[in-house]
């Protein structure tokens, strides 16, 4: 370097030093930049980990707050022993409205479909009246293992002739056989009919009369399938007398609205739970 550049000459000690200085500075800023790029690599991991609040031998100590959804890790409670859930057994003691395959009784407690009820005693007589049904109470109350028994019964009697007077006083005589036998019955309304329709009203009429006087449930499978006159609603009855797959399946959807209530005591049901 010339005089005439003004710039004073360094020793050659100076210059030796500062080249192994700026060494020093661009091997520190390398390694910052590596250290920095694994870091930025491990986030995630490390994310995942905090979250998962792992705690094997040799992690490094948690910081709180050092990822924005770390936490440190929840001391153990002891968990619990679930209390055990009641079943309580169900029969049906009907004439043939539970009995075809895609009945209202098929379709919810034989299907398993209503929390807390297993199936008991099915006990149900296509065609038979009230006197006939009586046969079953045996069946029916021992299947229901003092629960519930589901009695529908009616049609049969008032395509006989009988007067709704006199079939609704077979099916208050099932009523108390049931309760004779040490389970609780659960009255089930009779379903429309295109052959006897005001007669289904008014034998209905005495039914829901007789059950509340007498503390017994009521479950109405006759409302969502019958019109003003006491008859099938159109669609859900093949012949006006049984309900068809449309029809079983609107009961059906009732009854799973409204069993659980029954049973659980909150729809008129007075009688207490079986005991284990």
């Amino acid at each position: 370097m010339s005089a005439s550049s003004g710039e004073p000459r360094r020793e050659p000690g100076t210059r030796a030093a500062s080249r192994r200085a700026s060494k020093r500075v661009a091997k520190g800023a390398f390694w910052r930049t590596v250290v920095l790029a694994a870091l930025v690599a491990l986030w995630p991991a490390a994310g995942t980990a905090l979250e998962a609040g792992f705690t094997g031998v040799g992690e490094r100590t948690l910081v709180v707050g050092a990822v924005a959804t770390a936490r440190p890790p929840a001391t153990p409670t002891a968990t619990a022993t679930p209390a055990s859930t009641q079943v309580v057994p169900l029969s049906v003691l009907s004439d043939s409205h539970a009995y075809f395959a895609a009945s209202w009784w098929r379709q919810t407690v034989e299907a398993n479909a209503i929390p807390g009820v297993s199936m008991g005693a099915f006990a149900s007589q296509p065609g038979a009246v009230a006197d006939t049904i009586a046969s079953g109470l045996d069946e029916a109350a021992a299947g229901a293992q003092g629960g519930y028994v589901l009695v529908q019964a009616g049609t049969n009697d008032l395509l006989a002739g009988s007067s709704p007077a006199r079939a609704a006083s077979d099916i208050e005589a099932l009523w108390a056989g049931v309760r004779e036998r040490g389970s609780t019955p659960i009255a089930v309304l009779v379903p429309p009919s295109s052959q006897v329709g005001s007669k289904v009203i008014e034998l209905n009429r005495l039914l829901t009369g007789a059950a509340r006087q007498a503390g017994i449930a009521i479950l109405d499978v006759y409302t969502p399938v019958a019109d003003a006159g006491g008859r099938w609603l159109a669609g859900t009855s093949d012949d006006g007398k049984h309900a068809n797959l449309e029809g079983a399946t609107r009961q059906a959807n009732e009854v799973l609205a409204q069993l659980p209530g029954i049973i659980a005591g909150r729809l008129g049901q007075l009688a207490e739970l079986p005991r284990s």
